[in-house]
């Protein structure tokens, strides 16, 4: 039980240890120490010093040699104490710095955010983003390709997608290559010639893009960057200025 409660308060293996030892033999040498609390003659003056750092372990000096004793069990709780007043000026410490850490985090989330996701589920989570960026009122713009792989291989989740984009009034502008017929019965779709269009579908919307490789093994990259997405959406918007209702 003992054992239990100082490894709560942080003590470690070595501490419990010699102060347990303390607590049966009293003031005695570093010798006794060792040996009743099995521990290494290299290493016991070590712990030692820990201990009276923390207040638990004090000595006392007879013939030159130095001998050791437990302090009254009273001091855990003053050691707690005294653990809690440091925990707490940490805390105001913490609390300090947390405006500056968000401020260099924020910079670096904003100069760039990017995160690849591979297998079947990696479109769908693209898809979901778009929905959801879209739910909020952000404008969505598809690149498509000559085909659409999201009618191939997740039909069901396309038409889910179809409805909460009528539900919720989604904005969905998209591209396609000329001859292809766009599934998506809500969204402006204009249609460009071919080579105009990109072999891979890219989604953009609010800071985000999301370019989507339907091969094997389907890979997502989702870049989060506000300059990227502008460069995108200007480029977007130029192609649809000479795509075909």
């Amino acid at each position: 039980m003992i054992k239990e409660a100082l490894e709560k308060i942080g003590l470690t293996e070595g501490e419990i240890q010699v102060y347990e030892a303390l607590i049966q033999l009293g003031l005695t040498s570093t010798g006794n120490i060792v040996k009743k609390a099995n521990i290494a003659s290299s290493k016991v003056y070590e712990v030692l010093q820990r201990l009276m750092n923390k207040g638990l372990v004090s000595y006392v000096i007879k013939n030159g040699v130095r001998h050791y004793d437990a302090t009254p069990p009273e001091r855990l709780i003053d050691f707690l104490d005294e653990k809690k007043q440091g925990i707490e000026k940490a805390k105001e410490e913490i609390r300090k710095i947390i405006p500056e850490i968000k401020s260099r985090r924020k910079f670096v989330e904003e100069v760039n955010k990017t995160q690849v996701y591979t297998g079947f589920q990696a479109p769908k989570i693209a898809l979901s983003e778009a929905l959801e960026a879209g739910k909020k009122g952000e404008e969505l713009l598809g690149f498509g390709t000559d085909d659409d792989p999201f009618l191939t291989h997740y039909r069901l989740e396309l038409e889910r997608h179809f409805e909460e984009q009528k539900k919720h009034n989604v904005k969905w502008k998209v591209l396609f290559t000329e001859g292809f017929v766009s599934p998506n019965p809500v969204a402006e779709v204009r249609y460009l010639p071919k080579g105009f269009t990109a072999p891979i579908r890219t989604f953009v919307y609010g800071n985000k893009v999301a370019i989507i490789d339907f091969h094997k093994p389907f890979t997502v990259i989702i870049i989060e960057n506000k300059d990227v997405a502008q460069s995108h959406r200007d480029h977007f918007n130029f192609l649809w200025k000479i795509a075909k209702k």
